[in-house]
């Protein structure tokens, strides 16, 4: 089979203006920090940007509010990037409804198995006030199951889905580690191209079986990320920029 490893500018050259985008990770922790900077550096515009938070202020996605190159953000709130929040709150970006984490994970993981949706209590009789989510389309679907009334929510899918590994080897089985398992696996079968950024490239058989996170066969590129002493001083230097690791001297 033929290796999928490839630039990152050849792989990135699927995401071009309007693309619906999907990125792994948690607050820009576990993401694939060398595709979102080259994203940013294309400019592509009109993005559609599904992730479970929005980022961290001066860093990752970020750049991409700040550079007005996202559309709608679909996540679980928009709060934790300062650039995100100013876009929000400004009327340059479009958030149609907020989803509980644990909604938002179940949806991308509807889309990675080819599910229509799933059916979720959370937020019934809260999240459907009228007038709540102006920006919808129509009211949230509410169906009884059992006595239990639920949303009917449909399934989150992409055209690319990029997600953050420890490993892949060259046909592009990916191996996990530590933060990185957040949600990368779901959001790697939810995109209909997915590209791996990851630390190490191995040869095929190095990574076990029972340690493959993701099959090769959702990935379609892989990408050279920073090794795991760069991405370890990368965030050591952000968290001691922002104050949110404190070094005793």
């Amino acid at each position: 089979m033929k290796s999928k490893v490839m630039s990152i500018d050849d792989a990135l050259s699927v995401v071009k203006d309007g693309t619906r985008l999907m990125l792994g990770g948690f607050i820009d922790v576990g993401s694939p920090i060398m595709c979102i900077e080259k994203i940013v550096e294309k400019g592509v515009k009109d993005l559609t940007l599904i992730a479970v938070t929005p980022g961290m202020t001066g860093f990752g996605k970020s750049m991409l509010y700040k550079n007005k190159q996202v559309k709608e953000l679909i996540s679980s709130h928009v709060g934790t990037s300062a650039e995100s929040t100013k876009e929000y709150l400004e009327g340059e970006l479009l958030m149609k409804e907020f989803f509980p984490m644990g909604t938002w994970i179940e949806k991308v993981r509807a889309g990675a198995m080819g599910l229509g949706g799933v059916l979720v209590p959370v937020g019934v009789g809260i999240l459907d006030q009228p007038g709540l989510f102006e920006n919808l389309d129509k009211p949230k679907k509410v169906i009884d199951v059992d006595g239990i009334k639920c949303f009917v929510e449909p399934a989150l899918t992409a055209e690319v889905a990029i997600v953050k590994a420890w490993r892949a080897d060259e046909l592009g089985n990916l191996e996990y580690r530590s933060t990185s398992l957040n949600d990368n696996a779901d959001v790697a079968m939810a995109g209909k191209y997915t590209i791996a950024e990851v630390n190490e490239i191995v040869p095929v058989g190095t990574i076990s079986p029972e340690k493959v996170g993701t099959p090769g066969v959702f990935v379609n590129a892989i990408v050279q990320g920073q090794t795991v002493e760069q991405q370890d001083k990368t965030y050591r230097e952000l968290w001691l920029s922002q104050g949110k690791l404190n070094i005793e001297e």
